[in-house]
């Protein structure tokens, strides 16, 4: 059977595909061409068109059918499910995590970006002193070094300890990690107690002097010098 190739397009003219029209077996050189098919072929489309048959004749119209626009307002995507032009407001150039749109391209929002960094490495720095203040510390109060917990109920204990004001076997740690309950006289758990006031305390002061360094980054907009900040326990 004789076939000849004819265009097929949608309901709005959008050439679709190529495809065959069968010969009329009852009048020779009469085509049977689908609906929706015309002879002549479409134009090559450049990069964001598509042929489009009239009625008449193909012309190339734009279209980003298909593809990922961005808001330049918000970011947010949009699919785009008709032919023509990019909606207003909208470009094909994705944003990254917390970029702004700005003369025509997205550029870092660094004010937003100071005030977000700011809070989350404060809040890690106050995580890592509490970290740091609860992991334990050393007292030398029984003449060698010893580490002792200072979880919040270890913490209550030793002040509750230093309080009764009398002698006790308290538990610690020597320097080889062996753990036991030492004979500690009053004034040595009075020592241990001051020990840690004095432990919490630096610990408490590096925190606030790291914390002053995050506020001057953000007033100064530098957000380098502000991610540069960071915890770094004191010995």
């Amino acid at each position: 059977m004789t076939t000849k190739t004819v265009y097929q397009t949608d309901p709005l003219g959008i050439f679709v595909s190529a495809t065959v029209a069968d010969e009329s077996p009852l009048e020779p050189g009469v085509w049977l061409i689908p609906g929706g098919c015309v002879e002549t072929p479409p134009p090559e489309p450049a990069k964001h068109q598509v042929p489009r048959w009239d009625g008449k004749r193909w012309q190339l119209i734009t279209s980003y059918r298909g593809l990922t626009v961005y808001s330049t307002a918000t970011g947010a995507p949009l699919t785009i499910e008709r032919h023509g032009e990019i909606p207003m407001g909208y470009t094909l150039s994705a944003p990254q995590l917390g970029q702004v749109w700005r003369d025509g391209e997205w550029v870092d929002d660094i004010p937003a970006q100071l005030v977000a960094r700011h809070a989350a490495i404060t809040a890690q720095i106050d995580q890592a002193c509490e970290a740091t203040i609860t992991g334990g510390f050393w007292s030398s109060a029984l003449g060698a070094p010893h580490r002792y917990s200072s979880q919040m109920d270890d913490q209550l204990n030793l002040f509750g300890a230093v309080l009764r004001a009398v002698g006790m076997l308290y538990a610690c740690y020597d320097e080889a990690g062996v753990k036991a309950f030492r004979e500690h006289s009053a004034q040595q758990l009075h020592q241990v107690g001051a020990d840690f006031s004095e432990y919490k305390l630096q610990q408490l002061q590096h925190a606030h002097a790291l914390k002053q360094q995050l506020d001057t980054a953000r007033a100064a907009g530098d957000l380098a010098a502000l991610e540069a900040v960071s915890w770094d326990p004191l010995p």
